[in-house]
């Protein structure tokens, strides 16, 4: 485990530091082998992404795509936020309009979607990802998806409401979290803006804290499925509740009312001090109010001194549909190309998606106080993993999502949650 995390580190510091690294995808005539055609087939790519809050942002990379392939017209669908997106992708797949490049979470959507999606192998992106990013996605030694990026996660937090409020150092325990969020309130701020009323808010970054800080989160989840552990009999998911309990304490009125949206406007206006929320909110956060001084903390649980490392993980691959036709397939695998390694692609991915590069030959010089913040974490080996693409499908989205509204709502015990959550992995993983 430990070793896990050390090369997690070292991969990190490569992708970042190794500007002398080139190569990869042209910036013009992209094309899956670097050929250019004299007369190229004229092609619609459709592509289906889940972030939201890269939407126009992925719709510019999509343009400067074109730009360079005149043969291709790139045709985005953006679904995310509080939607289902796996529901709707799924619901596009049964109607037979399955997009021809679009993402998953990791190695149960790949169990998953297999039948639709082709293999990558050989493809100048493997050449330039870091290993780490791409292992979890290769099988039989064949590569299947492109990591479109590094990810942390945790509080993001206002630094000079926390000086304003007294506190001198950011917190590194649950009690810490706590004081500071008792002396926020002290100095007439409100602490938290929760987010609750997103599903991967609740029931996807939060609870992922809990399997990442177990000793072992693979063995773990193995034993869950094996019906040889339990949320409910584990002290750290135990824990998690008082940390929930403190967030809505000192929170927004109507947690499960707020949304991501929300969260961001509430801290970009100064109304909030803290949000759980990641690197991928910060380029929003400081196009809202750009003197915003910000950093992020780990999500505490408890007082153990392990609670002191930042979720850290790939959250997205990218794929082509292998049921998609050969002209489709091939622009599909020149696009993933040209977004993973080419200089414009690479710079859309540090300046204005606001990732952490999977690609060696990167620079992170234009990250804000999140980023570097999650890439100090990182350097001091001091993260955890995401482990959300290990769990049952549909389990993060609808019976954590439900049982931790459920709990913050006062409809269930905290111990009836985490025995429901027990019952609904044993159930998917069947």
């Amino acid at each position: 485990m430990e070793r896990r995390k050390l090369i997690l580190s070292l991969v990190l510091m490569v992708a970042v530091a190794a500007l002398g690294f080139a190569g990869g995808q042209s910036e013009e005539g992209a094309g899956s082998g670097g050929e250019a055609s004299a007369e190229p087939e004229m092609v619609e790519l459709d592509i289906f992404q889940s972030k939201t809050v890269i939407a126009d942002q992925f719709e510019a990379l999509g343009e400067e795509f074109e730009a360079a392939n005149p043969n291709v017209t790139v045709n985005v669908e953006t679904v995310g936020g509080s939607a289902d997106w796996q529901t709707i992708l799924k619901s596009r797949f049964t109607a037979d309009e399955g997009p021809d490049v679009y993402n998953i979470e990791g190695a149960s959507d790949y169990q998953l979607w297999q039948e639709n999606i082709a293999d990558l192998s050989g493809e100048p992106f493997t050449d330039q990802a870091v290993p780490s990013a791409v292992e979890p996605m290769t099988f039989d030694g064949n590569v299947y998806a492109a990591p479109l990026n590094f990810e942390g996660y945790g509080y993001i937090y206002n630094q000079d409401m926390f000086e304003d409020a007294g506190i001198e150092e950011a917190p590194t325990t649950f009690s810490e979290l706590e004081a500071a969020a008792q002396q926020l309130e002290e100095a007439g701020y409100t602490a938290f803006s929760t987010g609750y009323g997103t599903w991967w808010v609740i029931g996807f970054h939060l609870l992922n804290a809990a399997f990442a800080q177990q000793d072992d989160p693979d063995q773990f989840m193995e034993d869950l499925t094996n019906g040889e552990a339990s949320m409910a009999e584990n002290a750290i998911f135990q824990d998690l509740q008082q940390l929930v309990d403190l967030t809505v304490e000192y929170g927004e009125d109507n947690p499960l009312a707020t949304d991501h949206n929300q969260q961001t406007q509430m801290l970009a206006n100064e109304e909030v001090a803290m949000i759980q929320q990641g690197i991928w909110k910060e380029p929003s956060l400081l196009e809202a109010n750009p003197d915003l001084n910000l950093g992020v903390i780990p999500i505490l649980i408890n007082d153990d001194s392990q609670m002191d490392r930042i979720a850290v993980g790939v959250p997205w691959y990218f794929v082509v549909n292998a049921q998609a036709s050969e002209a489709e397939q091939e622009a599909g695998k020149a696009f993933i190309n040209f977004m993973m390694t080419s200089d414009t692609g690479l710079r859309y991915t540090v300046e204005e998606f606001g990732h952490i590069p999977a690609y060696q030959g990167a620079s992170a010089e234009g990250l804000g106080g999140v980023g570097q913040g999650i890439l100090a974490y990182t350097d001091q080996n001091k993260t955890i993993p995401w482990t959300m693409g290990q769990w049952p499908d549909g389990f993060d989205q609808q019976d954590a999502f439900n049982n931790m509204q459920a709990y913050v709502d006062g409809r269930q015990t905290w111990n009836e949650t985490l025995q429901a959550l027990d019952e609904a992995w044993r159930d998917r993983s069947e």
